[in-house]
């Protein structure tokens, strides 16, 4: 071992014991040390690391010691991506603060978020000074005195702080007041105003900790040409989520719905187009005046043809699909070429006229317009570019010239249709715009593996096996004591009885055990037939029931879940992961099916088609591993500590009879007990919820395969 990284373990072992002497409660993990041994070593060699690292090892802390320690002794600064909110608040607010207590580094930490989060003083100021601000945005004076008061005084500009003040902003007057890149104004914007954007980006470039999220880093080249390319370590945390992030922000979706919010944020009764309309000198704007009214006759065209193209759209979907892909042999009858021509002209109609207005007022300057009226241009000009942008990303999508990407259509989450095209592949892009980019590397989840595989991960994310070091740590809970497995062997989820059937076992549940209990289901379908089934008789019970609604934020509920007693929470999407439900919030756990993507999924349609081209299995190389990875994600809702108990219930029979099973019943907590029959199922987890000490079943020596009854 190298002198130098004998001395970094020293100071890792020092920082870990100022924790355990300092801070009470706290308990040495070997996972913990092995994982912050690993990235020690990473930090003085150089190289990019893997480690899954599941729930109870501490990885935030096994990263951040090390990373931290290295700063403090000259090295460039750390940079950690988080995929979700709730991680990047936690490191802040906790891991983040006791790293600091532990290696005693006086290091200074920013939290970076993208433009839209922050205030732009002087469009707040302007949008404060319409009378008809606050009736229009429903705003009461109070409310509005508060905002007004947030504006002038705060000292970050976040516009998450308005969340802290109980001020609940409509979406579009939050666009009017954020920063946007396309109206910044040097001059404008002096150093008495500032700008809170360009302030947290600086701050960023000298701060010695950057928390950021993926999306953020993902779709800022410049950012990471600055800030990661100067980066002594860049740690990837919730890394599972990096390739799904890439493909969004290298993506392009345009939907009816942003055509009709653009439209009212450009108009002359409450957009740009009004604010100009205001500042007009009287008797001096001719010219101007003119230009205004072409541009305002320009947009009713737009909600037109943007009309008949949503109907369009709305052929394009069969009846209760989620989405529908569009390809070169797509039957072009049901995409009229009249409705999109139409929209794609008055698009650029649109843009033309608004640039025509800029030019105009530029020219005739403060012969025509008040001072507003100039800034106003900024908006004016910023909606010129919107429309044009609109207009290339209709065009890039309906040209279907991209082989490397799909295309299709599905609907937001107010059921609007709109367009989308995604990569398929986007390893080549995050290997050379990101993963190179800085040469010490941590990705790490307490979910990386298709199993016991990290093949598929290296691959999407372009990363060649022999240039990577991957390490997976074991469980620090005794996860077969705590935790009683079951595989109900009944109908089949393809059985049109497999709904009736699985509330008929819900119900039985949560009857006999009245301890809380999730549902994890793999569509809103079937999520509806399954509460339709089993809401009476859990009414008539007593037993409350929780549902997740598409588009609505799963946090709330999982707030009244974790409440509850005895309740039942049907759960789809979001409840696979990041919800924790510690302790008595979750002690019984049934996944309703094995969670295969649909294989008619667009996206997933290319991804297959790729591969089958290239050779592979499409089957085995692409749905099966996310398929153990996602029902990996779920499992892992269910014990989040060492104190915790419960029981998993799959109700998927392939689990036990198709060949793949195995690999299914390989990542359970303990081996299954398998049983067709639901009073034996009730007896088994009743006595092993009675027991205290759990029942175990061997498993079959020389095999993964499940036990059976």
């Amino acid at each position: 071992m190298a002198t130098t990284e004998r001395y970094s373990n020293e100071l890792l072992d020092l920082a870990l014991e100022r924790l355990s002497r300092r801070e009470r409660g706290w308990e040495d993990r070997p996972g913990q040390r092995e994982m912050a041994l690993l990235w020690t070593e990473t930090l003085e060699h150089g190289g990019t690391l893997l480690v899954e690292a599941p729930t109870g090892i501490g990885k935030s802390l096994a990263y951040l010691l090390p990373a931290l320690l290295r700063r403090a002794q000259g090295s460039g600064p750390v940079v950690v991506s988080t995929c979700t909110k709730a991680l990047q608040e936690q490191l802040l607010r906790q891991d983040i603060p006791l790293a600091l207590r532990a290696t005693l580094a006086p290091l200074r930490v920013v939290t970076l978020k993208g433009r839209q989060n922050y205030l732009c003083k002087r469009r707040a100021e302007a949008r404060l000074m319409q009378p008809a601000l606050f009736p229009e945005a429903g705003l009461g004076e109070a409310v509005a005195e508060k905002l007004r008061s947030w504006v002038e005084h705060t000292a970050t500009g976040e516009l998450d702080e308005l969340i802290e003040l109980g001020i609940d902003l409509p979406p579009a007057l939050l666009a009017d007041i954020a920063s946007d890149p396309l109206l910044c104004s040097a001059t404008a914007c002096d150093a008495a105003t500032g700008c809170f954007a360009k302030r947290a980006r600086r701050e960023a470039l000298r701060a010695d900790i950057v928390l950021l999220n993926h999306a953020l880093l993902l779709s800022d080249p410049g950012l990471r040409a600055t800030l990661i390319a100067e980066a002594g370590a860049l740690v990837l945390d919730e890394a599972h989520h990096v390739e799904r992030v890439a493909r969004e922000q290298l993506g392009v979706t345009l939907g009816v719905r942003d055509l009709l919010r653009l439209a009212g944020r450009t108009d002359a009764r409450t957009g740009a187009l009004r604010a100009v309309q205001r500042a007009l000198r009287r008797g001096r704007g001719g010219r101007v005046a003119e230009r205004i009214q072409s541009a305002e006759a320009s947009i009713a065209p737009v909600l037109t043809h943007a009309a008949a193209f949503a109907l369009d759209l709305e052929r394009v979907l069969p009846p209760g699909a989620p989405s529908a892909r569009i390809t070169r042999d797509f039957d072009a009858a049901r995409l009229s070429p009249s409705a999109l021509d139409g929209l794609l002209s008055a698009l650029g109609s649109l843009a033309r006229s608004l640039e025509d207005l800029v030019e105009t007022a530029t020219a005739e300057g403060r012969a025509a317009l008040k001072t507003e009226g100039l800034e106003a241009l900024d908006e004016v000009r910023a909606r010129a570019f919107a429309w044009a942008e609109a207009e290339r990303a209709l065009r890039s999508v309906v040209a279907l010239e991209d082989r490397g990407s799909a295309f299709f259509v599905d609907r937001d989450e107010r059921g609007s249709p709109r367009l989308n095209r995604r990569p398929v592949h986007v390893g080549a892009v995050l290997r050379h715009s990101l993963l190179t980019l800085c040469d010490r590397v941590l990705l790490t989840s307490a979910t990386l593996r298709a199993g016991d595989d990290f093949g598929p991960l290296l691959d999407a994310l372009g990363l060649d096996p022999c240039d990577v070091r991957t390490a997976t740590l074991p469980s620090p809970f005794p996860l077969e004591r705590q935790v009683f497995s079951a595989v109900w062997d009944g109908s089949g989820p393809n059985d049109p009885e497999f709904s009736g059937r699985l509330a008929e076992l819900i119900v039985a549940f949560a009857a006999r055990f009245r301890r809380n209990m999730l549902v994890l289901l793999t569509s809103y379908q079937m999520l509806d037939e399954v509460a339709s089934h089993c809401a009476g008789p859990l009414r008539r019970a007593g037993i409350p029931l929780l549902r997740q609604v598409p588009g609505e934020a799963a946090a709330p509920l999982a707030v009244e879940f974790r409440a509850g007693e005895g309740a039942v929470l049907l759960g789809a999407a979001s409840f696979w992961e990041g919800v924790d439900f510690p302790g008595a919030a979750l002690e019984i756990l049934l996944i309703a099916r094995l969670p295969f993507a649909v294989p008619t999924d667009p996206l997933m349609e290319a991804r297959s088609e790729a591969i089958e081209a290239d050779g592979g299995d499409a089957f085995r190389d692409l749905a099966l591993p996310e398929a153990i990875l996602r029902f990996r994600q779920g499992i892992g809702r269910l014990i989040r500590s060492s104190e915790d108990r419960g029981a998993v219930v799959v109700a998927d029979p392939r689990l036990a009879r198709a060949s793949y099973g195995r690999r299914f019943a390989s990542t359970l907590p303990s081996p299954p007990f398998v049983t067709s029959s639901q009073s034996e199922l009730l007896s088994r987890v009743g006595e092993w919820f009675s027991s205290g000490t759990p029942e175990r079943l061997p498993r079959p020596e020389g095999t993964e395969a499940p036990c059976r009854a």
